[in-house]
């Protein structure tokens, strides 16, 4: 009996649970959970929503029906056996964030491991210097934003985007969104969006943007094409405000991108944080 306690204590020591902010998805938007090191899900307990592995430590979650009751799914970190209880509720208005996980720090640049290409360096070649070969620009309220330097280094395709703020009020970025979807949309039909999410982002989670001041924020993306009917939408949203920024990125666009020459890394490179 004693021997089969201290067997009980030790395997609740092995599997310590933790709680999570809410995620909250819709149809149209796609929600990313951003992890410290590699996890696996372990539980899902139904089929309204989709849940998918992009990355050994980012899980993505869409839902698939509206009408679904308030739930959550099940994530074990691997190294630790750590459980991640994360809620799961629909929002079409708080849908469609990035959400890092027990504090996973945002990273200055954030490159998923790989043992093909030294992508850093391609970031910091695209984050220096001014702006150029813009391809979309749009402002409001004395915000504007470019979306400029669209590159294809590797089997990555990267853009610039150059944030500059002349209103006397702050600029908070709240998350910028990605997605695909077509251009001509007909009247009583469903439109069709593919969310991606970045591989590759200079972009902090909180990031606030100064009377007079400027920043240029560098993506990467898994190299993909598009429709004569369809773009790449960048939606930009402000924390508490309304100054939200819409920009595209078209086919056209991406075949003029500006080839980068990958320096190549050796097989035991992984990710790094600033």
């Amino acid at each position: 009996m004693k021997k089969s306690f201290i067997i009980f204590i030790l395997g609740a020591w092995g599997t310590v649970s933790y709680a999570q902010d809410t995620a909250y998805v819709s149809r149209d938007k796609t929600t990313a959970l951003f992890f410290k090191s590699a996890v696996k899900i372990i539980s899902k307990p139904t089929s309204d929503f989709d849940v998918s592995q992009k990355e050994d430590a980012l899980i993505t979650i869409k839902a698939l029906d509206a009408d679904f009751k308030p739930t959550r799914i099940n994530v074990q970190e691997i190294s630790t056996a750590k459980i991640y209880h994360i809620p799961v509720e629909y929002s079409y208005g708080r849908a469609g964030r990035r959400i890092e996980v027990d504090g996973a720090a945002p990273m200055t640049v954030r490159v998923i491991k790989t043992a093909d290409y030294n992508y850093s360096a391609v970031v910091t070649q695209l984050a220096e210097g001014k702006r150029k070969d813009v391809v979309d620009r749009e402002k409001t309220g004395g915000v504007k934003a470019w979306v400029d330097k669209l590159s294809l280094a590797g089997n990555r395709i990267f853009f610039r985007l150059d944030i500059r703020n002349k209103s006397n009020l702050p600029y908070e970025i709240d998350f910028v969104r990605f997605y695909i979807r077509d251009l001509k949309t007909v009247a009583r039909m469903a439109t069709h969006e593919q969310e991606i999410v970045p591989l590759i982002t200079t972009l902090h989670k909180k990031t606030s943007i100064a009377h007079k001041q400027e920043i240029a924020k560098v993506f990467g993306f898994h190299r993909f094409s598009l429709s004569e009917d369809q773009a790449l939408n960048v939606e930009l949203y402000e924390r508490n405000g309304n100054r939200h920024l819409y920009l595209q990125i078209k086919q056209k666009d991406l075949d003029k991108s500006n080839p980068i020459e990958v320096p190549r890394l050796a097989l035991e490179t992984v990710a790094f944080n600033h």
